[in-house]
């Protein structure tokens, strides 16, 4: 397995990836746009295994999403995304809050435990964030959500107290 920056070239395995397991296990949806300028300015890391994109992570000091395919979980996959440029912050749900289908609801899995295996300390919560993309390359948000559902995670290593 390696990790390495995504190129405009993974864009499609990336929505791929994140389609057929981020958003049908309930975390979320993230369109095309935001992975493209996310890959743009190099804040997309991807795990691949024999040619193969097995995982993803966008964001470098604040990680907004990551996904590992069903296939490749307790491998160490998450873990390499995450050591590969460690964030200060992760933003994750950590609830089966939304529109979620009862599959989705009954089968939500908590990351909670994973980031604090990594040395990750629970901040509080926080709304979550939709994107569009506004005729130049940076996302902008348009909408905060009604339920402070995302799970905010600070690295130990950098917080100055606890």
């Amino acid at each position: 397995m390696k990790i390495r920056k995504a190129t405009l070239s993974d864009l499609t395995d990336i929505v791929t990836l994140i389609d057929t397991e981020f958003t049908k296990e309930g975390f979320g949806f993230v369109n095309k746009a935001q992975v493209e300028t996310e890959v743009s300015k190099g804040r997309v890391f991807v795990a691949e295994d024999n040619g193969e994109i097995v995982g993803c992570r966008i964001g470098k000091e604040k990680v907004w999403n990551m996904v590992v395919a069903n296939s490749h979980r307790k491998q160490g996959v998450g873990r390499a995304l995450i050591e590969i440029l460690r964030p200060q912050t992760i933003r994750v749900k950590n609830q089966p809050i939304g529109h979620l289908s009862q599959e989705q609801k009954e089968t939500f899995v908590d990351p909670t435990v994973f980031y604090e295996k990594m040395g990750y300390t629970f901040w509080g919560n926080d709304y979550p964030r939709n994107f569009w993309q506004k005729a130049g390359e940076n996302a902008q948000f348009h909408q905060i959500g009604d339920k402070a559902h995302i799970a905010i995670y600070k690295d130990k290593r950098c917080l100055l107290f606890i």
